[in-house]
């Protein structure tokens, strides 16, 4: 349903102006229908999308505005880090496997 839900919405924030222009971060091929439905219906508006690594989507890159690809190193620099104290003296990690 995530798909569902982010189509849902971006279709939604069209219409009600919230955006000029929508940055979608994704690689599925299952948003290319609201992506090309906001560009018919919306002339005004644009949808670009950033894919995470190893992500890219040709269908995308050619009904998209623009496009780039998150690299790996980004997100490792815009991580939280290891361990976070909560006000209350909780502290919160990160798994490993991140």
């Amino acid at each position: 349903m995530t798909d569902v839900n982010i189509a849902t919405q971006l279709l939604i924030d069209a219409h009600q102006d919230k955006f000029d222009v929508a940055m979608l971060i994704s690689g599925d091929s299952d948003l290319v229908p609201p992506i090309k439905a906001i560009h018919k219906l919306f002339e005004n508006k644009r949808v670009f999308v950033a894919f995470p690594p190893k992500r890219t989507n040709t269908s995308i890159s050619i009904n998209a505005k623009g496009n780039l690809t998150i690299g790996k190193n980004k997100i490792k620099r815009s991580q939280f880090p290891n361990e976070i104290t909560k006000g209350n003296g909780y502290v919160l990690k990160k798994p490993p496997e991140w």
